[in-house]
């Protein structure tokens, strides 16, 4: 009996002490339970913040690269105006030097006959030129204003929908996480300086003085024109500019097409085209023996104008239209007397681009998003109804505003590959909206910012 009694007691002790371990290794297991939901739930709610502040900023990306597309698509199109405009012009001129040639020469037998002919063709091909750049001028001119309002469709379309798209993130990636206003108005201040203050529709609003860049716009379009469009300049060899002493002649070719600025009003795209034939002699006076002068006989003209807000008589400059009324004076003010208006062109058109205050900028502050999900959908033990708080290993799970929040930053910022498209003259390139090389990237918050969510959450 005694050793059957032992047998029972240490019997007794050993399970005392096995249902004290075993609550033991319950409580680590649920804690362990818990610390693994939470990092998973952490993890993936930090991994879907991540996502939805690298959508925006992609937004941001796409809209800046179809602006820089657009720019110089308005670029390429503006040279086509002066492409059409100076067709113009030197079909004209070409035309006039034929027939004023047929009136000197058409008489010679043989030789007035080819120079007729070739008069009736240049005629007929000029007949169809004309019509053809007013139509294109016309078709251009709606080009660039469809240009300009797909800018603003776009512009606008993706800053709206930035943040609901951001949303649908969230809750692709977790159905029980959410992106809403209350904890994000650093992410609404944000988008707003992203497409309202990092960028700017820039137009010719003379008024402010610190909008140049519709002024370096223009000269963007300047510098893009084709060595025909720019200056269609040169001497003719041979027998059209000779020395025969004591006589001396030579014939110039002058023209060029250029974007005139009319004050407030939209600009005109002119073009003129001038023959000259100079002739000097060789002569003696007091003041001694040399060739004296040039004496111009124009041989061909033409103007055209893109509208009528120009008046190309009015315009003396003489470094216009490859120098023309510099070289080919008499010739420069009959094309100008002659001017022709092809098509319906309606100036430069406002465009986007990066504001003053973006100016030697690569990249956009950052884009903060705060993503959330309530406690409860943490799925740890405090979701569980247990025996009491006292024995919850939930209970120091204890959150900021009953909520897991993750914080994310996002940028768009400018980079030129040197690899695939080096500059020509080596330096550095800024952020501008017009080469498409803009990325998405994500970035650290800085203490202000996650301060700013801590903040929040605590009002919660």
């Amino acid at each position: 009996m005694e050793s059957n009694t032992g047998f029972l007691k240490q019997k007794g002790q050993s399970l005392v002490l096995s249902l004290i371990l075993m609550s033991f290794a319950a409580m680590t297991v649920l804690y362990s339970y818990n610390t693994a939901q939470l990092n998973i739930k952490s993890t993936k709610l930090q991994h879907t913040a991540d996502n939805a502040a690298y959508s925006i900023a992609t937004i941001a990306v796409r809209d800046f690269n179809f602006k820089a597309y657009t720019n110089r698509a308005s670029v390429a199109n503006q040279v086509a105006v002066a492409q059409m405009v100076g067709l113009s012009s030197w079909f004209n001129m070409t035309e006039r030097f034929t027939e004023n040639a047929c009136t000197a020469l058409c008489w010679v037998p043989y030789l007035g006959q080819v120079i007729s002919a070739i008069r009736s063709g240049v005629g007929y091909a000029n007949q169809v030129v004309q019509p053809f750049t007013e139509i294109m001028i016309t078709a251009e001119n709606v080009i660039l204003g469809i240009l300009r309002f797909s800018q603003s469709a776009i512009h606008y379309a993706s800053a709206i929908s930035s943040f609901t798209t951001a949303q649908q993130i969230v809750k692709a990636n977790d159905d029980k996480a959410e992106l809403n206003l209350v904890q994000n108005p650093q992410l609404i201040e944000n988008i707003h300086n992203v497409w309202f203050t990092f960028q700017k529709e820039h137009n010719r609003d003379l008024q402010n003085r610190n909008n140049t860049q519709f002024t370096d716009f223009k000269a963007v379009i300047m510098d893009s024109r084709d060595p025909f469009s720019e200056k269609r300049s040169y001497k003719l060899s041979s027998i059209w500019s000779q020395t025969i002493w004591p006589l001396r002649w030579k014939t110039q070719k002058s023209g060029g097409s250029e974007l005139i600025s009319n004050g407030n009003d939209a600009e005109t795209w002119t073009s003129m085209d001038t023959i000259g034939f100079h002739l000097s002699k060789y002569r003696c006076s007091w003041s001694g023996c040399r060739w004296r002068g040039f004496s111009e006989t124009p041989i061909g003209w033409g103007a055209t104008r893109s509208d009528e807000r120009a008046d190309i008589t009015r315009l003396g400059s003489s470094s216009l239209w490859g120098r023309s009324r510099d070289v080919n004076k008499t010739s420069s003010k009959y094309a100008a007397n002659n001017q022709q208006t092809s098509g319906s062109y309606s100036g430069v058109q406002p465009f986007y681009g990066l504001s003053n205050s973006a100016v030697k900028k690569n990249h956009t502050d950052n884009i903060v998003v705060v993503v959330s999900k309530e406690q409860n959908d943490a799925r740890t033990t405090s979701s569980v109804d247990l025996a009491g708080k006292n024995i919850d290993p939930a209970t120091a799970e204890k959150m900021l505003g009953d909520r897991l929040n993750s914080i994310s930053a996002s940028q768009a910022y400018y980079s030129r590959p040197t690899d695939l498209w080096t500059r020509a003259d080596g330096k550095h390139e800024y952020g501008n909206l017009y080469n498409p090389f803009w990325q998405a990237r994500l970035t650290d918050t800085t203490n202000s910012e996650r301060s700013i969510v801590l903040a929040i959450t605590r009002v919660l």
